[in-house]
C-alpha cells in the first residue's frame, strides 16, 4: 500500500501538517518507523532528522521508506536546519522520539552539534513547538544534572513526555500515545477553562456473584469525546464502565459498574466541578435482576432458570435533578433506521432537559458497538438535525463537539 492510500486512513487530525521527527541513539530507535506511520495515518507529512549514532542503528533507508522523505542526517549546505524552521517548508511541530539523555543535556546547555540539537535550536528560536520522549535507564533519568536539564527545557516551554518507567529503564511510550501528545500540542485550545464529565462503555447488573447482564458497548466512542475535549483544552472527567480500551493520559477518571453505580457518581462528580457539559455515551443496561443471588448459581442443578427484572434509574434524569445549568448531551442507541429523529430529541427533552441528542443505529454490523467506525445523526434544541457519514470514532466525536460548540454559542448569544 502507498504512502498516499494510508495518509489519513486512521483519522484527519494532523492534515495539512508537517512534523519532523528526531530519532537518536536510544535502542527503542527501531519504533521510530511506527512513529512516522501512525503520524502519516493521522495525515501528518513526516520529515525523518537522524543523529549519525542512530543512523548506525537505523538505517536513514528505512526512514525513506516509512515517510517518502529523505532523513536528514548531515547539516549540509543547504542549511537544512534552517529550511525546516523559516522557510516555506517550515514545520508545525518538533518531536524528539526517542530522545537519549545526551541529546537531553545538549539541549538544555545549548549544544548544537548535530542535525537533531541545531533543529531543536532553530525550532526554538522560532517559536515552533517542540516535543522530547525520553528513553533511558532508571539511573540515568533520576540523576540529578539531567533532571535539571529536563526542567531548564520545561521553562524553555518544551514539552517533556513521562515516559513509562518498566524493568529499570525508561521506555518509549507507545506511538499511539505519541501521536495523542503531538494532537494535543497542534489543537486550539478553544474549550480552555470549562469543564466535562464524559460517561463511557457498558454497565453490568449482576445476577449472581460470577455472572451479570451487560451490552456489547466498547466505550470507544466515550473515550473518543474525551480526548477530543481535552484536546481543545476542556478538563475532563471520564465516567466508565469496564473497557478494555486504552483510557487516555492526563484524565481524571471513574471506574463504575452498575447503572446504580454510573448515576451516584455522576451525580456526586457534577456536584463536586459543576461541569459546563455533561456528554452522556454510556450504554447504560436498562434492566437488572430484582434480586441478586449470593454466590453461584449451581447450574447442573438447575434445568431453567426465571429471573425476573426491573427497570434500572436513568442518570441523566437524576443529574437533572441536582444540576439545573448543565449542558446534557444523551446518546440513544435505537435498533434499526430512525424514522423521526426530532421526535427522539423532544422526548428526551421533556424528561432530562437535553440539549442534543446523538442517535446512532446499533442493529447494523459495520458500525456502533464494538466497531472503530461509526454513524450518528445529532438533534439539537435548535432544531438542527446533522447527519454524518460513516466515519472513524475519532472523526465522529470531532462533528459531535463541534455541534456543541456551536450550539451553545447560539444559546449564549440569545441569552
Amino acid at each position: 500500500m502507498s504512502l498516499a492510500e494510508i495518509r489519513g486512513s486512521w483519522g484527519d487530525e494532523l492534515r495539512d501538517r508537517r512534523v519532523a521527527l528526531c530519532i537518536t541513539s536510544s535502542v527503542s530507535c527501531y519504533r521510530a518507523p511506527d512513529i512516522a506511520r501512525v503520524l502519516i495515518r493521522h495525515g501528518a507529512d513526516v520529515i525523518p532528522v537522524m543523529t549519525r549514532d542512530a543512523a548506525r542503528m537505523i538505517s536513514p533507508e528505512i526512514m525513506r521508506w516509512a515517510t517518502e522523505n529523505d532523513a536528514i542526517v548531515e547539516v549540509t549546505g543547504k542549511i537544512e536546519h534552517v529550511m525546516l524552521t523559516e522557510s516555506r517548508g517550515r514545520v508545525d511541530l518538533v518531536l524528539i522520539a526517542p530522545a537519549t539523555a545526551n541529546t537531553i543535556a545538549k539541549i538544555a546547555s545549548g549544544i548544537s552539534d548535530n542535525a537533531v540539537t541545531l533543529l531543536a535550536s532553530c525550532a526554538l528560536g522560532a517559536g515552533i513547538p517542540v516535543i522530547i520522549v525520553p528513553a533511558a535507564h532508571d539511573s540515568m533519568i533520576y540523576n540529578p544534572i539531567l533532571s535539571r536539564a529536563i526542567k531548564i527545557l520545561k521553562e524553555a516551554g518544551i514539552k517533556i513526555v513521562e515516559p513509562m518507567i518498566e524493568e529499570g529503564k525508561a521506555k518509549l511510550l507507545p506511538p499511539e500515545e505519541i501521536l495523542e501528545v503531538v494532537i494535543d500540542a497542534l489543537t486550539p485550545k478553544q474549550l480552555s477553562g470549562r469543564r466535562f464529565i464524559v460517561t463511557a462503555g457498558p454497565t453490568r447488573e449482576s445476577i449472581d456473584d460470577v455472572r451479570f447482564i451487560t451490552n456489547a458497548s466498547s466505550g470507544k466512542m466515550g473515550i473518543e469525546i474525551a480526548k477530543h475535549l481535552k484536546r481543545l483544552g476542556g478538563e475532563v472527567t471520564l465516567i466508565h464502565g469496564p473497557v478494555s480500551e486504552r483510557l487516555p493520559r492526563g484524565l481524571r477518571t471513574i471506574k463504575i459498574t452498575s447503572a446504580e453505580e454510573l448515576s451516584s457518581k455522576l451525580v456526586e462528580e457534577a456536584l463536586r466541578i459543576s461541569p459546563d457539559a455533561v456528554f452522556a455515551t454510556a450504554a447504560v443496561t436498562d434492566f437488572r435482576p430484582k434480586e441478586r443471588i449470593a454466590g453461584k448459581l449451581e447450574s447442573r442443578t438447575l434445568e431453567s432458570l426465571n429471573i425476573e427484572l426491573v427497570r434500572t434509574e436513568k442518570a441523566i434524569q437524576e443529574l437533572r435533578k441536582t444540576s439545573a445549568d448543565v449542558d446534557i448531551i444523551a446518546f440513544r442507541a435505537v435498533y434499526g433506521p430512525v424514522e423521526d429523529p426530532l421526535s427522539e430529541f423532544r422526548r428526551l427533552q421533556s424528561e432530562a432537559g437535553v440539549m442534543m441528542v446523538v442517535i446512532n443505529d446499533v442493529s447494523r454490523g459495520d458500525v456502533g458497538f464494538g466497531s472503530d467506525l461509526n454513524e450518528v445523526i445529532i438533534v439539537t434544541a435548535s432544531g438542527k438535525i446533522i447527519k454524518t457519514p460513516v466515519a472513524p470514532k475519532s472523526k465522529i466525536a470531532r462533528i459531535i463537539i463541534e455541534a456543541y460548540i456551536d450550539e451553545k454559542a447560539k444559546t449564549s448569544a440569545t441569552a
